[in-house]
């Protein structure tokens, strides 16, 4: 079969780059059929279902950390558990790493008021 500069050869070329370049970002294997179109599409879906997965992986973390957080303050006396009562000061300052993608761990501080953690 000889190739031809048709517009549909190069639509299929550029598909296949598409392809193989997604595919490199998400760590799998390029799957090239007989139709690139349908593996372009059969790839969007997997970037659908990957780009789920990160999200929840922090998700969780968020909430063990929103479980793991209010267990020390009340260990180090930051909250008080008192006669079914939790005490909470008016600014309780939460202290985290944090890392971006191409960038160091940092320490940030956040600052919150005893009304934004639901206490009165």
């Amino acid at each position: 079969m000889t190739q031809n500069n048709t517009p549909a050869t190069a639509s299929s070329k550029t598909y296949r780059k598409v392809i193989n370049k997604l595919a490199k970002g998400l760590r799998v294997k390029p799957n090239h059929s007989e139709f690139p179109s349908e593996d372009f599409q059969n790839m969007a879906d997997l970037v659908d279902e990957k780009s789920k997965k990160r999200p929840m992986r922090w998700y969780r973390r968020g909430i063990r950390r929103g479980f793991e957080e209010p267990c020390d303050a009340i260990l180090n006396k930051s909250l008080e558990l008192k006669k079914g009562t939790l005490y909470c000061p008016n600014d309780l300052v939460i202290s985290v790493r944090v890392k971006f993608r191409g960038e160091e761990w940092q320490d940030k501080e956040f600052t919150f008021t005893a009304n934004e953690l639901g206490f009165k």
